[in-house]
């Protein structure tokens, strides 16, 4: 073999190399899909998951090819909620999650579903309805509130487009409620727009009265809309400089409707304090306890029934509840509460108010028991259940979160029925420069993964994307952007991501092993609602691994990569005639620093590279 030798190398795609231009990633290149390294002699249970677009996914091209190529496991990241499924009037549409389903399981890979029962992404619409009060068989018809928002109390609003390129902003406050403020006249009305109120139960055909408490910086009008996105009633709503209780008439379109306001054609402050829907409908009484219970169930036994046959028995496992456990609260044993209504007075924090309790209505024990049970009755005879939740390596309360499922999942299945296969742990992050900080992370971490290996439980790391916080004592310091991470902050990164998964590996036994999620595979764009510019991903927005993908590869702890640290050499190495692998090929560079351990051919010698 002589340093002349050169064989070509295969087109790679952009997701197996590292940023182009930059000899600081060059050693990327020679790595091998995540998977490969994965010993699963040692882990034969071992799943590596990652967080997927769907619709993305069924286009077949980038994600899906570098989905299939580095993961084992692919989790949907919204397309098998309830809410993404089930509209206003309970119908259920499955045909994504078949597609989604079908293109995973003929790639080769397995589909984690996510997820059943969950108080967020929810069919309010419906959910509510069903449960709302009967007609009254005495009664006649009655003028009475038909939905009601008040801003200064109730602090949201659903979908609204966006902010940054529309040039307004809507802020809140608990004297004048919902402040929009427009810095520039929009080419159309509804460039600004925005969900005031959703899941407004009204009858189609009949006129209701819409009261709106309002002002602005000068004399103007809200444009309006009261229906869905496909039919509606338009007026518009004047307002002067002084709070007036406007009112307009809409006729009801569709049953469950949303209220949409538009002001692009504004510039100013609009105010608005209040808004009260009324109409004539029939005199109503509450329906009983039970019956709410009983309908639930029906709710309930509807939806999973229809996803588990939409899955076909294809999909072994399935977060069966979603983040149930409150960061508060005494159950009576010492142990935080489940969320409930109670818990969450303005919504759920994700999606603008589409949270629906379902434990407010069956029960903290029933709603989890009669979805398992369900679970189980449609689904595979294999299924795996998990309890998902969030912020179960929490250092600021000593691990309560964790310790408070343990000991909810225990209640569960206290009636010999129920039975809770496994645990995820969701691990929404951040590196901190502060070492101190980061020191405490770590130990709450280690003894997460000891409170659930102790449980006896299926441990599944499910959700696991990281931040970067700069600062000496800054525990709640803003995360850094992208584009103002330095390559010392990238490679300590790295170096948390390789911690945690063999920290993973020490503590969690390999029969109570699931496997890892990687939630975000990229960085978040700018204009994310989830984690917006942060480094969350393993590869950048380009497609190109990160140093976190090295991170991942050290952690996973099954290659040459594993374990760099830095090149020795006995004498000086000359490279300027090429570094070639010791199967001829010419590596992409010219230095040896970053390359992998192992045996190189350099000007027609064998170097070895290995570790301090």
């Amino acid at each position: 073999m002589t340093a002349g030798l050169t064989v070509s190398a295969t087109a790679q795609e952009k997701y197996e190399q590292g940023k182009p231009n930059d000899d600081n990633y060059r050693y990327l290149d020679e790595y091998k899909a995540l998977k490969e390294y994965i010993d699963y002699s040692k882990y034969p249970n071992f799943k590596l998951g990652a967080g997927t677009t769907v619709d993305e996914y069924l286009k077949k091209t980038t994600v899906y090819k570098m989905t299939n190529a580095n993961f084992t496991e692919t989790v949907a990241g919204n397309a098998m909620k309830m809410g993404s499924v089930v509209d206003g009037n309970g119908n259920m549409n499955f045909t994504k999650v078949k597609n989604y389903v079908k293109a995973a399981t003929e790639a080769g890979i397995n589909v984690y579903g996510h997820t059943l029962a969950w108080h967020s992404q929810q069919p309010i619409g419906w959910l509510t309805k069903l449960i709302a009060d009967k007609p009254d068989p005495n009664g006649g018809e009655a003028y009475s509130v038909v939905a009601s928002k008040d801003f200064r109390t109730s602090q949201t609003v659903g979908w609204k487009s966006s902010e940054s390129e529309y040039g307004y902003t809507l802020k809140f406050d608990k004297t004048n409620g919902l402040n929009i403020h427009t810095t520039k006249k929009c080419t159309n009305s509804w460039d600004v727009q925005f969900l005031a109120m959703e899941n407004i139960q009204i009858e189609k055909g009949k006129t209701y009265k819409m009261t709106m408490t309002v002002k602005g910086s000068q004399n103007g009008k809200l444009h309006s809309k009261l229906g869905d996105w496909s039919s509606g009633e338009y007026p518009d709503i004047p307002f002067t400089t002084e709070w007036q209780d406007v009112e307009v008439s809409y006729k009801g379109v569709v049953e469950s409707s949303f209220f949409m306001l538009q002001c692009g054609d504004f510039v100013g402050d609009i105010y608005v304090r209040e808004i009260k829907f009324e109409g004539y409908k029939g005199q109503t009484v509450p329906q009983t306890d039970q019956e709410r219970h009983d309908t639930l169930v029906y709710a309930m036994d509807k939806w999973i029934k229809g996803m588990m046959e939409a899955c076909d028995g294809k999909v072994k496992a399935f977060d069966l509840v979603n983040e149930a456990i409150s960061g508060g609260g005494n159950d009576g044993e010492g142990n935080y509460v489940l969320q409930s209504s109670k818990q969450d007075n303005s919504g759920s924090w994700d999606v603008g108010g589409s949270a629906f309790y379902w434990q407010d209505y069956m029960g903290d024990l029933e709603y989890v028991r009669q979805a398992c049970r369900l679970a189980r009755k449609y689904g595979p005879e294999d299924i795996k259940l998990f309890i998902n939740d969030y912020n179960l390596e929490s250092d600021w309360d000593g691990n309560k979160k964790v310790k408070s499922l343990v000991n909810w999942i225990k209640k569960w299945e206290a009636d010999g029925e129920t039975y809770i296969d496994g645990i995820g742990t969701q691990m929404h992050i951040s590196c901190f420069e502060d070492d101190n900080t980061l020191k405490s992370i770590k130990s709450h971490i280690t003894t997460m993964f000891e409170v659930i290996a102790k449980s006896g439980k299926l441990c599944r790391v499910s959700e696991m994307d990281m931040g970067y916080v700069r600062g000496k004592n800054n525990r709640w310091g803003s995360s850094v952007k992208t584009d103002q991470l330095t390559e010392a902050e990238h490679k300590k990164m790295a170096d948390f991501y390789e911690w945690i998964i063999k920290e993973y590996f020490r503590l969690i036994p390999p029969e109570q092993q699931w496997g890892i999620c990687q939630w975000c595979t990229t960085d978040a764009p700018s204009n994310s609602g989830w984690r917006g510019g942060e480094p969350v991903g393993i590869w950048d927005l380009n497609y190109y691994r990160k140093h976190a993908y090295a991170g991942f590869v050290r952690g996973l702890n099954g290659g040459e990569p594993a374990g760099i640290g830095s090149v020795e050499a006995d004498h000086t190495v000359d490279t300027s005639k090429g570094v070639y692998g010791l199967n001829g090929m010419r590596m992409n560079t010219t230095s040896l620093d970053g390359l992998p351990a192992g045996i190189y051919v350099v000007d027609g010698k064998k170097v070895v590279i290995s570790r301090h």
